[in-house]
């Protein structure tokens, strides 16, 4: 008799080890895949030198390949000392914010963006869980004055 309690007890532990390893490996997933939308956009707005039409077409076609999508999204104003440029809305299938650096008050002649996107784990208890994932991009140098 004690040993049959043994075994539920030790089946008990096996079930919620494998629950909490299928959990942490969908973690992994969700935020490897936020990462790399960080990436497809950071790649299209440094290729094109800015945000403009031409990265936001690059943006989209991009993401249209991930499949990428989110519930709605905070966009603040500011986010680690940028401005917000422009936040994607409900029309738009795919929601990130993109965010300017002030150019370098010295010379003028570089500036940085900053996407935001969000790590989405939807569990049956929980509801949706947004994780905010940022990146920026390197130096974008500012070649005129009426690039902006």
């Amino acid at each position: 008799m004690s040993s049959s309690i043994g075994h539920t007890f030790l089946y008990n532990i096996i079930i919620l080890f494998v629950i909490i390893v299928f959990a942490f490996i969908s973690g992994i997933l969700s935020y490897y895949k936020a990462f790399k939308v960080n990436n497809r956009i950071v790649h299209a707005i440094e290729k094109f030198e800015g945000y403009n039409k031409l990265s936001k077409e690059e943006i989209d076609y991009s993401l249209g390949n991930y499949g990428y999508s989110t519930e709605v999204i905070n966009c603040n104003k500011t986010y680690k000392n940028m401005n917000l440029v422009e936040a994607t809305g409900l029309n738009s299938n795919y929601r990130y914010c993109i965010y300017i650096d002030e150019l370098n008050p010295v010379s003028g002649t570089y500036y940085t963006f900053g996407v935001l996107t969000y790590m989405n784990l939807d569990l049956p208890i929980i509801n949706v869980i947004n994780i905010p994932v940022f990146t920026r991009t390197n130096r974008i140098y500012k070649f005129t004055k009426d690039q902006l």
